[in-house]
């Protein structure tokens, strides 16, 4: 089948022919396959029968990107909503993320009726900890009537999960499975300081490196002779390949390569120091000329021509290089995705967001380690992460091979460890359901108490009761096992040996306590009696207790087990099935856990949001009404909303008090301290109704307690919402420029929630519309950089908006504000 000039795989017709049947699939497939097209060939296919599409993706960048790809072939079609941009709103096609998508269906599921299809892409994100819950509170109650496209990486339990999820949709859901490549990826490790092996040099590599490392400690001058001659190790393996990894990519002509750096420090300095410290130039004259051509140009579109940092990364880009990550500005990263796409950057160092949806290719993938942190420790990547990342190498059409190549430092490496991140098997997906107060809230006013059944439709129920029956299995193993255990038997007649044994240690584990108890008492008499003065009155109390002690002793109930023969005998068989005994209750206790721990947290939060007054007799009370339609952080908002807060507080309080509630706490960079006093007294007051949320909640045993404010952002919101440049905010907090932008734009988007859940509120609504605009200004501003480069686009796709159906809307400010309030 040939579709847009592509000759398409059988996966992709398989999934095509499914979409033409009006069903809902799930394609799973390598990344680089191409399940790309499936999702274009569904868009165009409502397009073509006047119905309206939703594509969802799990980061914005990546909405923002699809939103450029269809806009530019359908035009006016094209909509786009997110936290951070609303843009023709009411278009055929919209692109969202999923959390938009999932309120959408809490807040007006009557916006969802002429919705046929609903692209998810990376629906391997339900496996994430923090979002997942997200997909799948979307693919319960999304109405009926809508068909799904699921995209996906390899999901090993696709059955099960299928299974699931045809459990709780009506249509039909067909599975499509490729598991080959296009392009094939040949894997390497790379030897730091040594060269190219695998999984099997590791041995002899470890060897070497120890080697070296002490031969460098008893020589560590190199005209120097050590007076120790250390043991040569065996030779290396004859395959292994004594290269520098940059150098062999340059010769073997594996550029461009995708470099995977887990900090953002090391994706710059990886970069400066080969551009100047190394002098490496990866282009020749002619493509300086045109990288450099590119790179001015687009920075005087995006208007950061005089941006921090900008006349170094002109020279990295001279050189055919450059880095990406999350700490960069937002507008300065797309100049780069850009310049990659153009394919002149040889060699990007970036942090692993770059892996996720964004259709950039290379020859090549390295990782830097095969270990990060994960804000708690270091750890070895996933197999899924390492395959979702190594999956860019090769390019459909141009490589016949993408190359792979993982550093390891050969001194610490884990034969293991390693083997498990770059095998074949990838981890399962696993449920992370995990109803927020705003979801409890939203189904406690469709359900009621009947809300607990709620939880039966959730994947992790589906999970779970295999779960329960495999652990019901070990329990009738483990109760067996005890049934046929040999048991104490006593030499005298009539006495049962397991309950004789049984006493017998019972009366020592207590005698052995009381004992323990008297000691501790003395020593407490010791330290509260000390010096000369209180000499007598500490000889009588210690006097009292050693008595007590004697008494302890000398009253022993003497047992028919004492100087018994076979005492070892029966010991051996009662701790046998004392231990065995334990395992049988940890494993029931871990059955009723599994079985039932969801369910009660759904009762926990209940509780919590019962005594703050959220809820009564099956029904949502104000409060309630209020928080569930925020997103995010809706206790504590709707606490602050009913007690006056956001009326008393001036527009720069209020945007410095919600960069306080959505920040999250750091240990590192300096931050300078908030120092009004009137604001402080505020946040105090802020602080007191969080801890007595917190209260409830550890009263009630809810497992994620509700956080506490971070202040450390404060004064630089309150700057930038006073109107200071972006390049000063420097002066109050040490953080990167992404960082800033990031936060300001959560603050924004819960600022427009809150708008929403307000709407009757016309004097608070003026006041947020007013927040909203101190800081969604400049670089800030989401909308504006999406806007950048669509001019041109507008004028080629004059035709398109002229044709479109009469679903869609004209887009103007007062449309997309009034249908922020309902899907942002």
């Amino acid at each position: 089948m040939l579709y847009k000039g592509l000759q398409l795989d059988r996966f992709q017709e398989e999934a095509i022919a499914a979409i033409n049947r009006d069903t809902s699939v799930i394609v799973t497939a390598p990344t680089g396959a191409g399940k790309t097209v499936i999702a274009e060939y569904a868009v165009e296919k409502c397009l073509k029968e006047n119905q309206r599409v939703i594509y969802t993706a799990p980061i914005k960048a990546l909405s923002n990107q699809k939103y450029r790809d269809f806009y530019a072939e359908y035009g006016d079609k094209i909509g786009i909503v997110t936290g951070d941009v609303v843009l023709n709103p009411y278009a055929q096609v919209l692109l969202m993320t999923t959390e938009i998508f999932r309120n959408t269906i809490f807040d007006d599921i009557e916006r969802l009726q002429d919705v046929a299809y609903v692209i998810f892409d990376e629906i391997h994100y339900i496996n994430d900890i923090e979002r997942g819950t997200v997909w799948e509170e979307s693919l319960i109650f999304a109405p009926q009537h809508i068909k799904f496209v699921c995209l996906s990486a390899t999901i090993p339990n696709i059955n099960p999960f299928t299974e699931w999820m045809q459990s709780v949709r009506d249509i039909d859901i067909e599975i499509v499975e490729e598991l080959e490549r296009p392009v094939p990826l040949d894997h390497h490790l790379y030897f730091k300081d040594y060269g190219i092996g695998s999984v099997a040099h590791i041995p002899a590599l470890r060897k070497r490196a120890q080697h070296d490392a002490r031969k460098r400690k008893s020589d560590p001058f190199e005209n120097k002779t050590p007076q120790v001659e250390n043991k040569t190790p065996q030779a290396l393996p004859a395959d292994f390949i004594e290269t520098s990894l940059i150098p062999h990519l340059r010769r073997e002509k594996q550029f461009p390569c995708l470099h995977f750096c887990f900090s953002r420090r090391g994706c710059e300095e990886n970069a400066m120091s080969l551009v100047f410290g190394s002098q490496l130039q990866l282009l020749n004259k002619k493509q300086t000329t045109e990288i450099l051509k590119q790179f001015d140009e687009l920075c005087l579109q995006f208007d950061i021509v005089e941006e921090k940092k900008i006349a170094e990364f002109r020279r990295l880009v001279s050189c055919g290089i450059a880095y990406h990550h999350a700490g960069m500005l937002p507008t300065l990263k797309e100049v780069v995705e850009r310049l990659f796409t153009s394919g002149l950057i040889q060699l990007l160092f970036t942090t692993e967001t770059f892996a996720v949806g964004i259709n950039m290719p290379a020859c090549t993938v390295v990782f830097d380690s095969l270990e990060k942190f994960d804000g708690i420790g270091f750890r070895h990547l996933k197999a899924r992460e390492y395959h979702q990342m190594s999956g860019r190498a090769g390019r459909r059409g141009i490589d016949t091979i993408g190359y792979v190549y993982a550093q390891i430092v050969p001194s610490y490496a884990d034969s293991n460890e390693i083997r498990g991140v770059v095998a074949d098997k990838i981890e399962p997906i696993e449920s992370q359901f995990n109803l927020s107060y705003s979801s409890i809230l939203n189904l406690y006013q469709k359900y009621g108490d009947d809300i607990y059944d709620v939880y039966t439709m959730s994947l992790s129920n589906h999970q779970n009761r295999v779960r329960v029956a495999t652990l019901n299995k070990q329990i009738e193993g483990k109760t067996e096992k005890l049934r046929i255990l040999p048991k104490p038997e006593c030499i005298h007649e009539g006495i049962d040996g397991s309950a004789q044994i049984e006493k017998h240690y019972r009366q020592k584990r207590d005698r052995e306590k009381n004992l323990q108890r008297l000691h501790v008492e003395m020593s407490q008499i010791k330290s509260q009696t000390r010096g000369k003065k209180r000499k007598k009155e500490r000889a009588k109390r210690l006097r009292t207790v050693h008595k007590e002690i004697k008494r302890f002793q000398a009253s022993g109930e003497q047992s028919l087990c004492d100087d018994c023969q076979h005492l070892n005998t029966c010991t051996g068989r009662y701790k046998t099935i004392r231990k065995e005994e334990e395992r049988l209750q940890k494993l029931k206790r871990k059955t009723t856990s599994v079985a039932n721990d969801p369910q009660r947290q759904i009762a926990s939060r209940l509780k919590v949001l019962e005594e703050l007054g959220y809820i009564e007799a099956h029904t949502l009370l104000p409060r309630g009404s209020t928080a569930a339609h925020l997103y995010g952080y809706e206790v504590q908002l709707t606490q602050l909303l009913f007690n006056g807060i956001f009326e008393r507080l001036s527009e720069d309080a209020i945007n410095c008090l919600m960069v306080a509630i959505i920040s999250e706490p750091r240990k590192d960079g300096y931050f300078k301290p908030l120092k009004d006093e009137r604001l402080l007294d505020e946040f105090y007051a802020v602080s007191s109704e969080i801890s007595f949320i917190q209260h409830l909640e550890v009263k009630h045993k809810v497992t994620e307690i509700t956080p506490l404010l971070e202040l450390r952002l404060c004064t630089a919101m309150l700057a930038w919402s006073r109107g200071c440049d972006f390049d000063k905010l420097e002066k109050y907090a040490r953080l990167d420029a992404g960082d800033f932008v990031r936060t300001f734009r959560l603050v924004i988007d819960q600022l427009r929630q809150i708008r929403r859940a307000m709407s009757g509120h016309t004097a608070l609504v003026e006041k947020l519309n007013r927040c909203i605009g101190k800081i969604n200004r400049d670089v800030v501003d989401a909308e504006r950089q999406l806007r950048i480069g669509q001019e041109d686009l507008d004028e080629t796709n004059t035709e398109v908006s002229e044709q479109a159906p009469s679903i869609a809307l004209e887009s103007s400010d007062n449309a997309e504000a009034e249908d922020e309030t309902s899907l942002s």
